[in-house]
């Protein structure tokens, strides 16, 4: 059985900007069908965001270079050229852990920058995850 969520519900998760639930949200929908690439950039962005507690390099130890630069071309053309810059710096610094303390403490530095760029982008397209 499919998951759905009320249009009303996913409205005023979106007005609360609660970004986590968001997140549950679009993981779970996208699993069943293949969200917006806006959507599931939202997505992409808050893993690699989120890494930052154990130190990001932890993403980029296990990741496939071409879902780094599959996630960058989407960041571009979704205009977020610096974000995309240090997503795809990470790639060839995360074997240097001491290298990556600069991005960790660059995504710290910037959380609320990239906390508001990933509720845009849930927040124009959330018709994206209404019901069928």
């Amino acid at each position: 059985m499919n998951v759905q969520y009320s249009k009303s519900y996913i409205d005023r998760i979106c007005e609360m900007g609660d970004v986590f639930t968001l997140y549950s949200i679009v993981v779970s929908l996208n699993q069943q069908r293949q969200l917006a690439e806006p959507l599931r950039l939202f997505a992409r962005l808050w893993d690699w965001c989120c890494m930052t507690r154990s130190g990001i390099w932890q993403y980029y130890e296990n990741i496939n270079p071409e879902y780094i630069e599959e996630t960058v071309g989407i960041m571009e053309r979704n205009h977020l050229n610096e974000i995309a810059a240090r997503y795809r710096a990470g790639l060839t610094n995360w074997q240097e852990p001491h290298y990556c303390e600069d991005l960790d403490n660059w995504i710290e530095d910037h959380w609320n920058d990239i906390e508001q760029i990933a509720l845009t982008l849930v927040k124009a397209n959330r018709e994206g995850l209404y019901p069928d």
